[in-house]
């Protein structure tokens, strides 16, 4: 019975989700309430499917904190992606919630520190992820005008000085 009451939760918390999604607007939120909205539901439905199906309870964590970071709400983003992190430690996609940690911390927080602290840990966990590359530009890149990296990418390359504009 508590199998089926948690089913039918999930099933209508679900469909809540779908129609929220079209109402705030996707990735270019047009409605930040119908978006804060889906965020709240989501965090109803993900205990309820993490156990039962890990790899939707990811999609939704992932798609929620990125939600939140796109309507500036960085604390409930970092709030997600670490959950993110500590429930669902193997999951090939936790990667992106470390990394995403960094950098929100870094480029949204302009909390350096702690962005540099996020993307190496990212490292020290997945020194060989895709997004690898990218965290060490990151940390190099920190505290930086997007004028002086390209005045550094310039300096660095003056072949493609035509290219970089």
């Amino acid at each position: 019975l508590l199998f089926q009451v948690c089913s039918d939760d999930a099933a209508s918390l679900r469909s809540r989700l779908e129609t929220l999604d079209k109402e705030f607007g996707g990735a270019n939120v047009v409605d930040p309430k119908k978006a804060e909205e889906f965020i709240a539901t989501a965090e109803k439905l993900a205990p309820l499917v993490q156990k039962s199906n890990p790899d939707e309870y990811v999609d939704l964590m992932l798609k929620t904190a990125g939600l939140a970071k796109s309507i500036e709400l960085y604390d409930k983003s970092l709030e997600l992606y670490t959950k993110l992190t500590e429930t669902a430690p193997t999951h090939p996609k936790v990667p992106t919630a470390f990394f995403m940690i960094g950098y929100i911390y870094a480029n949204d927080l302009k909390d350096l520190e702690k962005g540099k602290a996020g993307f190496e840990l990212f490292l020290q966990k997945y020194p060989n992820d895709g997004m690898a590359n990218a965290a060490r530009e990151e940390i190099k890149n920190l505290g930086k005008t997007p004028e002086q990296i390209l005045e550094e990418i310039r300096r660095n390359n003056p072949d493609s000085s035509n290219a970089v504009q």
